[in-house]
């Protein structure tokens, strides 16, 4: 039944991206009335800085990664001693 579930949907999608790409309304492609579409609503300039923000997002994650830490130890605990003595003693009652 999946099998046929698969064929079905990918059926559909084939048939959809066929129609978008070769169907005729007022004599333009489905495809080709959403570029004129986008093309008179988009602002090229929004896209730019939106392109250009996440670039910049990107590079300061990639920088972010690939410092190495001031602390090279690793990281700071922030256990007390009490909970420290704590854990140890539910771990000494479970043994």
């Amino acid at each position: 039944m999946g099998v046929l579930k698969f064929l079905v949907w990918t059926t559909c999608a084939v048939g959809l991206g066929v129609f978008l790409a070769r169907g005729n309304v007022n004599g333009r492609t489905p495809l080709d009335h959403m570029e004129r579409t986008w093309k008179r609503t988009v602002n090229p300039s929004t896209l730019d800085k939106v392109k250009g923000g996440v670039e910049d997002v990107v590079d300061s994650a990639k920088g972010a990664v690939s410092q190495k830490s001031a602390n090279a130890a690793g990281p700071r605990e922030r256990i007390t001693a009490e909970d420290r003595a704590a854990v140890n003693d539910i771990i000494s009652k479970k043994r």
